[in-house]
């Protein structure tokens, strides 16, 4: 029974972030770097050098934040060029660890968002919190911050750069 409620609840935390359940309503804005440069496409493949690197983001939730790691990779369209870690908090004092990659949908045109693919899970710990996410877009703020938007949905979640 313990079992069932843990991997209940991992999988609506997981499912919730991965369709982004909660998260910030989108609004439009140009795709810059913190420079205020237009993101242009990276010479070695189809992702815009400013996207490339890792970033972090934290969601609140009833049983404590969870956090997400996203890695972005150079790499042209059918690549993996995106990396998920998603940890946090299950019922029971359980925690989940999740592992996510996703592929570059479409070379993005000057100042047009990043287009990844639906995610695949590569590591679940517990295997039944972790689902599948849909295709998303990736826009770089003007304050620096990576916007994730969910492209089905609308929803997003804000990334801030940690490398």
């Amino acid at each position: 029974a313990v079992a069932i409620v843990v991997a209940i609840g991992a999988g609506g935390s997981v499912y919730a972030f991965m369709n982004n359940k909660g998260g910030d309503t989108p609004t439009p804005g140009p795709s810059a770097s913190a420079s205020g440069h237009t993101a242009g496409t990276g010479a070695d493949g189809g992702v815009p050098d400013d996207y490339l690197g890792t970033w972090s983001a934290s969601l609140p939730g009833d049983r404590g934040a969870s956090t997400r790691k996203l890695t972005i990779r150079q790499g042209d369209v059918g690549d993996q060029v995106l990396s998920l870690t998603a940890e946090g908090p299950l019922a029971l004092g359980a925690t989940y660890h999740c592992e996510f990659t996703a592929p570059l949908a479409a070379r993005p045109a000057d100042g047009e968002p990043v287009r990844i693919g639906p995610s695949t899970v590569s590591v679940g710990r517990p295997a039944a919190s972790c689902s599948p996410g849909k295709a998303t877009e990736l826009t770089l703020l003007p304050d620096g911050t990576l916007r994730r938007t969910t492209t089905a949905s609308g929803e997003s979640l804000i990334y801030t750069r940690s490398d």
